[in-house]
């Protein structure tokens, strides 16, 4: 294990890194992917079948 030779606050472990908050780009990207998903789920015909999904993972009864 590593030795610490200062000891960090529990409100410096806490508090949100300013470059973490000021990350606009990487919050649109996450906006437009979800948007984007949640469109493609609109249209059922694209969706894989549940049976097809089962049987690739090993679930199939």
């Amino acid at each position: 294990m590593s030795d610490l030779r200062e000891k960090i606050s529990f409100k410096e472990l806490t508090e949100p890194h300013a470059a973490a908050a000021s990350d606009e780009q990487y919050d649109s990207w996450k906006e437009e992917k979800i948007r984007h998903a949640l469109k493609q789920s609109e249209d059922r015909s694209k969706m894989t079948p549940a049976r097809k999904v089962w049987e690739r993972f090993g679930f199939e009864r």
